[in-house]
């Protein structure tokens, strides 16, 4: 199938608040969403891709959320970007309990986590809040409080989030060889993995990180696997370029699309013309 994408009405602009400005909220995010996923690998079947740790869009919510996790019954929980708001879900994504952890700490968070692990019929003592990976650092995982003070910031992220669900999910539906969507918590970024048929084994991975080491602020990428050799690489289109430092992949930052009449338009045009550039790399 054509890895054309279309994206819906669903698109939400961003640009409100500078794509740089936008650093302290997402790692905030990022600390709050690993409490979520202390649920995920208390509860949920060990993986050999660590996709059990991996986080899914709720549209519904406006939130990150687990895998189902059954005890008594089915719950997922999640994090709420645009407020910082731990949630359970049930079976039918109704959100049954919350817990705001603007001005709470992370031990505040685990404590009502374990709580609601106790009321679902799970192993309260079982949970743990240990990771086999690391974060960026923040002084929230030192006990200081989460902040109240970044709705705008937050708000902005849950635009992008909910952006890139939208358009990746289509890709997926659209591509064969496209994996489900998820939010790894490790980088946390949200992305899908394209793989080629054929051996040996090439994939391309598509997806949009919050900011991180590379770019301190929200970019899409595209990247292909294995890497080639980067002395003739073929352009991309709509305002994106290659990264080959530390890692190799087409980019498009925020600060190239926030300003334009049509986000989506040419969000969409650079993934395709992204994808379509690895594929010949990959196939060469």
């Amino acid at each position: 199938m054509s890895a054309s994408v279309v994206v819906d009405s669903r698109w939400k602009r961003v640009g409100g608040v500078s794509p740089t400005a936008l650093s302290d909220a997402r790692l905030q995010l990022h600390h709050a969403a690993q409490i979520a996923v202390s649920a995920a690998i208390s509860y949920l079947p060990k993986r050999s891709d660590d996709s059990h740790t991996a986080l899914t869009w709720i549209a519904s919510a406006g939130a990150l959320a687990t895998e189902p996790i059954t005890g008594a019954g089915t719950v997922r929980i999640g994090v709420r970007l645009q407020d910082l708001t731990l949630l359970v879900l049930d079976g039918e994504l109704r959100v049954t309990d919350s817990f705001a952890v603007a001005n709470r700490t992370v031990a505040d968070a685990n404590t009502w986590l374990r709580g609601r692990a106790a009321e679902a019929g799970l192993d309260a003592e079982g949970l743990t809040s240990g990771k086999h990976y690391t974060i960026p650092e923040h002084a929230v995982a030192r006990g200081a409080a989460f902040s109240a003070r970044t709705a705008s910031e937050l708000a902005e992220l849950a635009g992008y989030w909910s952006n890139a669900a939208t358009l990746l999910e289509e890709l997926a539906r659209d591509t064969r060889g496209a994996s489900a969507v998820r939010t790894w918590p490790h980088h946390f970024d949200i992305a899908t993995l394209i793989e080629l048929t054929g051996a040996p084994r090439r994939t391309i991975g598509v997806g949009q990180s919050p900011g991180d080491d590379s770019y301190a602020e929200p970019y899409w990428y595209v990247g292909p696997y294995p890497y080639p050799a980067t002395g003739d690489l073929p352009p991309v289109a709509a305002g994106g370029h290659w990264h080959t430092t530390g890692w190799l992949g087409a980019v498009l930052p925020a600060i190239a699309y926030v300003g334009s009449a049509d986000q989506r338009a040419q969000v969409a045009a650079f993934v395709e013309s992204a994808v379509a550039a690895c594929r010949r790399l990959l196939e060469a």
